[in-house]
């Protein structure tokens, strides 16, 4: 079973997907989980407030979103 450990966090300021840049002040926050690859944008000076950690458990969310009943 995967855990957020295994997440591999990359930050990029060009899209994942289009290579567009991304808006000043932001960065895009890369997770790779086995053979899936996930994204979000976020407001560069909060990544200082962030730990690599904080990145994975966020990006584990949602690569491997946990079904609810």
């Amino acid at each position: 079973m995967s855990k957020f450990k295994d997440v591999v966090v990359t930050l990029s300021k060009k899209h994942p997907e289009t290579g567009e840049t991304v808006p000043a002040g932001h960065t895009y926050v890369i997770g790779v989980l086995g053979n899936k690859k996930k994204w979000y944008e976020i407001e560069s000076e909060l990544l200082n407030k962030l730990s690599n950690e904080d990145l994975q458990k966020e990006l584990f969310k949602i690569l491997h979103p946990q079904t609810h009943h």
